[in-house]
């Protein structure tokens, strides 16, 4: 076996140091330690690719089939020094590197909060893979920040970028709060798939969404089955969130919630309107606990006075 000498090791890592430029005033240093070689290649190598012209450059090669992934790889590595161009290159000529360009942008994350406005111009973008990138976009960066723009879009002329907008807020959960009153309003969109999933979106929302329970109940008469039947699943959601936070639920909250599961089961037995006893099961599973909260509540009450009585 050949027997490799300390001495041989470090003139190598001597020898390659130098072939860098840029490192040549460091190179005796880092060649005592071959452990320091990997880090700062990586640090240069990554430091050359952050600058704008390769950053630029990588924005053009998204447009390429044959350069697009190692580019979109690249942006995302990069990430927030990428968030500028990437802004820009939502609205590049080309389809294919605008739907690129915001599914980065989700890829980053947080870190792309400023593109927010620039992605909800691309929510009513004419290509259909753009409008889709920009709400997955959306469902990745800083959910509050994205509300106004989602709810805004509510409101568009477009039908494609109403249903996007509400897609968008049906991931949010209760983050969604502040588009409760639109939402509703959504409800009644000329659009059947705009408003079933509205309808999603409140159940999402939960507890804090009960202000929307009168016009969900309307909605389970829809004229669309597949609208009726979200609007009942969204009602049991409610009603299940309810349930499941109950003790931070106010007896006003409580008894709004059982009046509109109550008028909800109402519609669901209809046979006309053709509800699925999926959804039926849906609105009486959460009624029924509900109003043994209330009853249990009722006990309580009585028990706290004869005691206060007694005493």
């Amino acid at each position: 076996m050949k027997t490799v000498r300390l001495k041989d090791i470090v003139l190598a890592n001597q020898i390659q140091f130098q072939a860098v430029p840029a490192l040549r005033q460091v190179s005796i240093v880092i060649a005592l330690s071959p452990l320091f070689l990997t880090p700062l290649y990586t640090q240069l190598t990554w430091a050359q690719s952050a600058n704008p012209s390769a950053i630029n450059s990588y924005i053009q090669q998204l447009g390429n089939p044959s350069q697009k992934q190692q580019a979109f790889k690249s942006l995302v590595s990069i990430g927030k020094p990428a968030v500028q161009a990437l802004i820009t290159a939502l609205q590049h000529q080309n389809p294919e590197v605008r739907a690129q360009a915001a599914t980065a942008l989700a890829q980053i994350g947080n870190d792309a909060a400023p593109a927010l406005p620039a992605l909800s111009r691309a929510l009513q973008d004419q290509d259909e893979r753009v409008r889709g990138a920009a709400v997955e976009a959306f469902g990745s960066i800083g959910k509050r920040a994205m509300i106004p723009y989602l709810v805004a879009n509510l409101k568009h002329e477009n039908a494609s970028v109403r249903y996007n907008a509400a897609h968008g807020l049906t991931r949010l959960g209760n983050y969604a709060e502040s588009a409760v009153p639109t939402l509703t309003e959504t409800l009644q969109d000329q659009e059947t798939w705009v408003r079933l999933t509205a309808a999603t979106a409140l159940g999402n929302i939960g507890v804090r969404a009960l202000s929307s329970l009168p016009a969900l109940v309307k909605s389970m008469e829809d004229k669309d089955i597949s609208v009726r039947h979200s609007a009942a699943y969204a009602l049991g959601s409610i009603g299940t969130d309810v349930q499941e936070k109950v003790k931070q639920v106010s007896a006003k909250d409580l008894d709004t919630a059982i009046l509109y599961l109550e008028k909800g089961l109402q519609v669901a037995v209809k046979p006309n309107l053709e509800f699925r006893q999926q959804a039926i099961s849906s609105v009486r599973t959460p009624l029924n606990a509900l109003k043994q909260e209330k009853s249990r509540r009722k006990i309580t009450q009585r028990l706290s006075r004869s005691n206060i009585m007694s005493d």
